[in-house]
């Protein structure tokens, strides 16, 4: 009996009587870049649910890990470290020093490595999170998107930016000034230049400055030719962040002289400049003047939706 079951199970094997169970498709790695706001309870859900898929992350520096430390649980955790941002886009040849080309071509080699990995990681069907401070999209180290392919399965989920949280912070709307509803977000120049800023400036815009390597005597003097003295500025030092953030406010006449600029929380505040933070009758009259716009245009706020 046993050798007839062997028998018929033989030949049915033989004549394809079985179909084969097919090889299951190898799964598909994803790579995220994730914006992970200015602290953690300001992580978005569409980040939150990104980051649980993760079994691995990049992250910028060891004290990431310690700071995300209970969201990270579980995850191989690999650093990438910040200099490796250093020198990005630059041909070392064209740097004045050995030591600056040196370290550009070891910038270069950790960027190389980690995109790399990166990729060897998704090509096994893994997921990976590179997990940038605020969004990944505002001074963030997205080098690893412009040097893998186009096509690479990746995606950005944006995040709260200290941009955002620094206005949450002063309860004003860069966007919204009553003397111009335009602004410019900057940073120091770029090396070489010490113009650029300032021809912002002629425009009388409002500004958000990130003020990482800054001059502020520098900058305000080259403000005080361009915006009335009087003009509100407020640095928010650790914007979002409970307990930490700070807001000092001044003006464009007496920041200098009056704010210790050089002891703020380095590489973590921002500048804001224009009449859009100030309170009081000008802004009311501003609004007043606004809302009469709105009403030659579209025939008063109380027709909105009416036939």
């Amino acid at each position: 009996m046993r050798i007839a079951i062997v028998l018929a199970l033989s030949i049915l094997m033989a004549c394809g009587g079985w179909a084969q169970a097919p090889e299951a498709e190898a799964q598909q790695g994803m790579f995220y870049v994730i914006g992970m706001g200015t602290t953690p309870d300001l992580l978005t859900l569409r980040g939150a649910a990104a980051l649980e898929k993760c079994d691995m992350v990049l992250l910028e520096n060891e004290s990431d890990a310690e700071f995300w430390a209970d969201l990270i649980e579980g995850k191989e955790v690999v650093l990438a470290y910040h200099a490796a941002r250093y020198f990005y886009g630059i041909d070392p040849a064209d740097l004045d020093t050995e030591e600056q080309r040196n370290m550009a071509e070891q910038a270069a080699q950790v960027r190389q490595s980690i995109v790399d990995r990166v990729a060897q990681a998704v090509a096994e069907g893994r997921t990976v999170g590179a997990l940038q401070w605020g969004d990944a999209m505002m001074y963030g180290a997205t080098w690893y998107l412009e040097m893998l392919p186009e096509d690479f399965p990746s995606e950005v989920i944006p995040g709260v930016g200290a941009m955002q949280a620094a206005a949450a912070a002063v309860k004003r709307n860069p966007v919204f000034g009553y003397d111009t509803n335009s602004v410019v977000v900057t940073q120091a120049d770029f090396p070489g230049r010490t113009d650029l800023n300032e021809q912002l400036m002629e425009t009388g815009t409002s500004l958000v400055v990130f003020t990482m390597h800054f001059d502020y005597p520098g900058f305000f003097e080259q403000l005080a030719r361009h915006y009335p003295l009087d003009t509100p500025v407020a640095v928010v030092e650790w914007a979002g962040i409970p307990g930490m953030e700070n807001v000092i406010r001044s003006t464009v006449g007496e920041f200098v002289s009056e704010v210790d600029y050089e002891n703020l929380a380095p590489d973590a505040h921002l500048l804001l400049v224009g009449k859009f933070l100030e309170c009081g009758q000008g802004r009311i009259d501003g609004l007043a003047a606004g809302q009469a716009y709105v009403e030659r245009m579209h025939g008063g706020m109380g027709d909105a939706g009416t036939e």
